[in-house]
């Protein structure tokens, strides 16, 4: 028997009060309304300071902060955020390689084992995935972001909503089904992916159960609509369907929301978050931008080069601190991802929160083309905007040349819906491409289907949109 005493999940949060902090739904949308700005102020500050307090018995925070100049009483409130260095995802590999096995973050949690934990992680597309350790209130209040959410997209007491991403390291799924089921009054169907559950059985089952909404990726969703169309089931008429919860990635010109749309009869919303602070961000019925969790984290918009904040209406990178967290805290984390931000107002839902764009690309698939930056996801709206394509993309970065003349090249290869001659949507999608990206890209037309390998779509996991070669042998020119 272990010496410790057994942390009970159910006695390990104080119930009340976690919904009193962070209200559910229906409850966040009027209490939201009813705050003033500055009263919102208030509570971001004391949670912030008290995670600020937190992180200065963390090592990777004390050694940081302390090698920026900064000392104990330093951060007196919000006035203060820019003066906290920000750190990366590079930064958390660090952390867990020189100090495993989670990294001088979050290894504090182990002591004792004083709470419950769960491990998480990212995707892990190279090497291993970043792990995050999650105690109970980090995990309630993911799931309470995500039940917000639903909620806001139509979701109702005793709708089945189904999962079509697989309960696993990654936590979205782990998030939808516990905020379905804790939170929201929604029976959790977890199919999990397309490798998990054929498409064909995940419409089966669908059908068959009366399935209200679908928590899955955008490229995903167009999967299952192909399957619908070759087993003869008609998506509008055959389905309980109601709203689609997905990511929709770039889709500035919303081509693939309407694709979806257009597809499955339904609204389909976009949201964006990450693993270690949940769902950032979420849209209502209004689709007016997306609605920030206000109560859980501070979002801010930083330059790419400079790291300065930017004011609202700016692109940036995303920067984001997490108020509830303190097993590991998150102060202050460039996701490298760029998007745009807004004041807080009020919304046609009733809600009042700040409020974020679409997602617009990740620094980190940032290519430089003759001085030109270039983000490869942004060739998503060009793409799914042609009815020529599949709507499949791949862009491959490579060097080509030798010596002084090298240089690198992109080349992006699109898949083509149907047998005809190739050469009019090649030379469409240069030209669109050249317009979205403003430079010059090469493109190579494939059959339909042909780039699933290299992409990943069908599998587990966000579909990969840069196959960088750069690292290989220069190509000649």
């Amino acid at each position: 028997m272990s010496k410790n005493e057994i942390p009970y999940y159910w006695s390990s949060i104080d119930w009340r009060q976690l919904t009193e902090d962070y209200p559910p739904p229906p409850l966040f949308n009027s209490v939201m309304s009813a705050r003033s700005d500055d009263e919102m102020r208030q509570i971001q500050e004391s949670r912030f300071l008290a995670r600020v307090a937190d992180a200065w018995a963390v090592p990777f925070y004390r050694d940081r902060w302390s090698d920026a100049g900064l000392q104990p009483g330093d951060i007196r409130g919000l006035d203060d955020l820019e003066k906290i260095p920000t750190f990366t995802s590079e930064d958390i590999k660090h952390s867990i390689e020189e100090h495993p096995p989670f990294g001088n973050h979050q290894n504090f949690a182990l002591d004792a084992m004083r709470t419950p934990l769960k491990i998480q992680s990212s995707g892990g597309t190279s090497g291993l995935p970043r792990p995050t350790l999650f105690d109970p209130v980090a995990w309630e209040v993911q799931a309470i972001q995500f039940a917000r959410a639903f909620v806001a997209q139509g979701a109702e007491v005793g709708d089945i909503l189904q999962i079509t991403l697989t309960n696993s390291l990654a936590n979205t799924a782990w998030c939808s089904s516990t905020a379905a089921m804790h939170w929201c009054g929604m029976i959790p169907l977890t199919t999990g992916s397309g490798a998990v559950t054929s498409s064909a059985r995940q419409l089966e089952l669908a059908r068959s159960w009366g399935t209200s909404g679908w928590v899955a990726f955008g490229e995903y969703l167009k999967i299952l609509a192909q399957e619908a169309d070759r087993s003869g089931i008609d998506l509008k008429k055959d389905l309980s369907t109601r709203f689609i919860h997905t990511y929709l990635g770039v889709d500035t010109e919303g081509h693939l929301r309407d694709l979806l749309e257009d597809a499955w009869g339904v609204p389909v919303y976009d949201n964006y978050g990450t693993h270690e602070v949940g769902l950032i961000g979420y849209e209502c019925a209004a689709k007016d931008g997306l609605h920030v969790n206000d109560d859980t984290a501070i979002v801010e918009i930083a330059d790419s080069e400079t790291g300065r904040i930017l004011g609202p209406g700016h692109d940036g990178d995303i920067v984001v601190t997490s108020l509830h967290r303190s097993v590991p805290p998150i102060i202050r984390y460039d996701l490298k991802d760029r998007m745009r931000s807004s004041e807080r107002a009020a919304c046609a839902c009733g809600a009042r929160t700040t409020k974020l764009s679409g997602f617009l690309g990740r620094l980190d698939e940032m290519v430089k083309l003759r001085a030109t930056s270039v983000y490869p996801r942004s060739a998503q709206d060009v793409v799914q905007g042609d009815a020529r394509s599949t709507g499949e993309f791949l862009c491959v970065v490579e060097n080509v040349g030798e010596g002084l003349g090298s240089r690198e090249r992109m080349t992006v290869l699109i898949e083509q819906a149907n047998d005809e001659d190739t050469a009019p949507l090649q030379e469409d999608m240069k030209h669109r491409l050249k317009s979205t990206f403003g430079v010059s890209v090469e493109v190579t037309i494939v059959p339909a289907g042909s780039l699933a390998p290299q992409t990943g779509l069908g599998g587990e996991g966000k579909v990969k949109r840069l196959l960088d070669r750069r690292g290989q042998a220069p190509s000649p020119v």
